[in-house]
């Protein structure tokens, strides 16, 4: 307590700080009963969004996540879904940075002239399952695309666009991703 600051003005921050604790303890154990009913477009905001990671995993099912036991995926985790309810599948102790993108589907959105071109049709829509093997580090900003299996072990650098395979114990990096090196 500072020479200024009288004893009830620190009780009333002490009580202030508490009151904060308490309704954190109340959204946290809140949204964690919640996780069955919750509304699409907020439990999405959840697992890309709360603060709290533990929190975020519990919700990664809405946006199409499962991860193994000891995974960890920063804030900003963004998935274009495919038609499948789980199209991310992520080992035991893999760790995501901020912002990763994984794109199970790629298509022209909006655009049906685009969808209708022959090398769009076969060559650029997309449609598949991304699986993460076990202890992988992905750096911030990633995007992963459809299809890719990233090998156990393995690194990809920051700002990477992985389009391919990632072979295990090994670290990729780039626009696209190439191999660097074998770990």
């Amino acid at each position: 307590m500072s020479g200024t600051e009288s004893k009830s003005g620190y009780e009333d921050k002490a009580k202030t700080i508490n009151a904060f604790k308490r309704l954190d303890t109340f959204l946290y154990d809140t949204l964690y009963s919640m996780h069955d009913h919750m509304p699409l477009r907020f439990a999405k905001l959840i697992a890309m969004y709360y603060p709290d990671a533990r929190m975020r995993k519990r919700y990664a099912d809405y946006i199409g996540v499962s991860m193994g036991a000891g995974t960890f995926c920063n804030l900003g985790l963004t998935v274009t879904k495919n038609e499948n309810e789980i199209c991310v599948h992520m080992g035991k102790n893999v760790s995501v940075a901020p912002n990763v993108t994984f794109i199970c589907l790629s298509t022209p959105n909006n655009s049906k002239v685009l969808a209708e071109i022959d090398y769009v049709k076969n060559h650029l829509i997309k449609s598949s399952d991304i699986t993460v093997g076990d202890d992988v580090w992905i750096g911030a900003n990633v995007t992963i695309f459809p299809g890719v299996a990233i090998g156990a072990c393995s690194v990809i650098g920051a700002g990477s666009m992985v389009m391919q395979d990632v072979e295990p114990y090994s670290i990729y990096a780039g626009t696209p991703a190439k191999k660097i090196r074998d770990l």
